[in-house]
């Protein structure tokens, strides 16, 4: 499994997108392009968390409250529910915080490429991806302005989510 995701993780982030989604059907509804594209998201990113949440694990698993719980006799399953997987929480917390300014410029960029929602769905790919078809960078710069927003969401969203983000990756946790 972590090769697989260490296979994803030297890739590209973009292309990898763009192949797990042309590899769903191109035509498809509003609701069924929002569940691709969610699923086309995590995809991608679950390696990103796998490879964290393994290293803390496998680094908490050496502590003496995880040795002290096998010398009880916890089993394996409880020990990794109970004392080594909530010590992944401010990683997996600040990890999210990370990726979601990066999932909505990917989906402005499939919506921009045409992998994205379908065109009478107003989002700022499909809005950028009319404007840019019409040569509104010369006739009509205005019609750039969605290139902004999204510009100005990723950036704030950076941010804020990173003042509410735990500081370090072991953040909640027990000592």
């Amino acid at each position: 499994l972590m090769r697989v995701a260490d296979f994803i993780l030297i890739l590209p982030a973009i292309y990898v997108v763009l192949a797990f989604r042309a590899s769903l059907p191109l035509v498809l509804t509003v609701p069924q392009v929002f569940t691709a594209l969610t699923l086309v998201l995590v995809l991608a990113g679950w390696p990103v968390a796998a490879r964290g949440v393994r290293a803390i694990v496998a680094a908490e698993r050496q502590k003496e409250y995880a040795e002290a719980a096998y010398a009880l006799g916890a089993p394996p399953m409880r020990i990794l529910h109970r004392h080594l997987l909530p010590a992944t929480k401010g990683f997996l917390t600040v990890t999210w915080v990370l990726m979601v300014p990066a999932f909505v410029l990917t989906e402005s960029t499939m919506s921009l490429v045409g992998l994205g929602f379908p065109v009478p769905t107003a989002t700022w790919g499909t809005m950028l991806r009319d404007a840019w078809q019409g040569g509104a960078l010369t006739d009509a710069p205005w019609l750039m302005a969605p290139a902004a927003a999204v510009v100005v969401t990723v950036l704030s969203l950076h941010l804020l989510l990173a003042g509410r983000a735990p500081e370090g990756p072991s953040a909640g946790t027990f000592s």
